[in-house]
């Protein structure tokens, strides 16, 4: 394919592309001809009076392609609008959790009729001399011969949004602590149940030191079962 022809002065703007995600990042590329030789590149971490939408981004890539007298280049801007909507997720599924940590295997508790021992026939269930679960016997009532575990379930949430400015400390400090409730829009857990912070998730859409940054955060927190987590294990929000 035979090179482009540009008249007129260079530089020659080529193109402009600007692109806002539904979470507020905005990304603006623009491609540039020069005659070889005269060649002009910002710095990386500079807004260069790249606005968009009222928006100052960061250059964040830059590239050039040289042939036949002419260099394109091709600059990124990136930043974000912190305005954007926050974002709630919530994923429920089950996990795999041994027989004896049912909350209704020796007694009967949290709307079971009957305790799981009791189902299968105290008789039939046997312990070690430390009183641990080994096994059911193959003389178990209503099934139980042969199980091990069960599938108990779990709900995830994830809150995303967007900030200005670099988050203190404390958003990640706080990992592994249990809160009653998260901020923005969790599901209602049944009594008994809490939250524990699981993951902190910090992506910089800029450069802030260039007051040109949008910070995207995603928190995740995981429910915990019926008794709640334990107060004695992690701290608490």
């Amino acid at each position: 394919m035979p090179a482009p022809v540009f008249k007129g002065n260079f530089p020659v703007t080529i193109s402009e592309t600007t692109t806002i995600s539904d979470r507020g990042k905005i990304q603006y590329t623009k491609v540039v001809a020069y005659q070889n030789g005269s060649v002009a590149t910002g710095s990386i971490g500079s807004s260069s009076g790249a606005v968009i939408s009222g928006k100052t981004l960061a250059l964040t890539a830059i590239s050039v392609n040289s042939k036949d007298g002419i260099s394109e280049v091709t600059s990124t801007f990136t930043g974000g609008d912190t305005s954007a909507p926050e974002v709630y997720e919530v994923v429920a599924s089950v996990q795999e959790e041994p027989i004896s940590s049912h909350p209704a295997f020796t007694v009967s508790t949290a709307g079971f009729s009957s305790s799981i021992v009791d189902a299968a026939g105290s008789a039939n269930v046997n312990f070690d001399s430390d009183n641990i679960f080994q096994s059911f016997s193959k003389t178990a009532e209503n099934n139980f011969f042969g199980v091990q575990s069960y599938l108990s379930p779990q709900v995830q949430y994830r809150r995303i949004y967007s900030l200005g400015s670099e988050p203190s400390g404390e958003i990640t400090n706080t990992v592994a602590y249990i809160y009653a409730t998260p901020e923005g829009s969790p599901p209602t857990l049944a009594a008994g149940r809490n939250w524990l912070k699981i993951a902190v998730n910090i992506k910089n859409n800029g450069n802030q030191r260039t007051g040109s940054g949008q910070f995207e955060i995603t928190e995740e927190y995981r429910g915990s079962g019926l008794k709640g987590w334990n107060g004695y294990v992690y701290f608490t929000a």
